[in-house]
């Protein structure tokens, strides 16, 4: 994570199942793809206590990038 910045206290995530974690900061990543292309992701929350790493389709959608889910792999364009 590039461009990392902690977070005013009290500051969370809600979870599915009514729950909240805890965001320790935000910052900036780089996602490398197996086709060599690299995607650029801002704002990422850091969530200390998230155990898997989460990204919103529906947020991909919004800035314009399209999802396909088919034969057991994602495929961002």
């Amino acid at each position: 994570m590039t461009d990392f910045e902690e977070v005013a206290d009290g500051q969370c995530v809600y979870m599915g199942n009514s729950s909240t974690a805890t965001v320790k900061g935000k910052g900036k990543i780089l996602l490398k793809f197996t086709s060599g292309k690299m995607l650029s992701l801002s704002n990422v929350l850091f969530v200390l206590s998230l155990r898997r790493n989460l990204v919103f389709s529906t947020l991909l959608d919004v800035v314009g990038l399209k999802i396909v889910q088919e034969g057991g792999k994602v495929v961002i364009m």
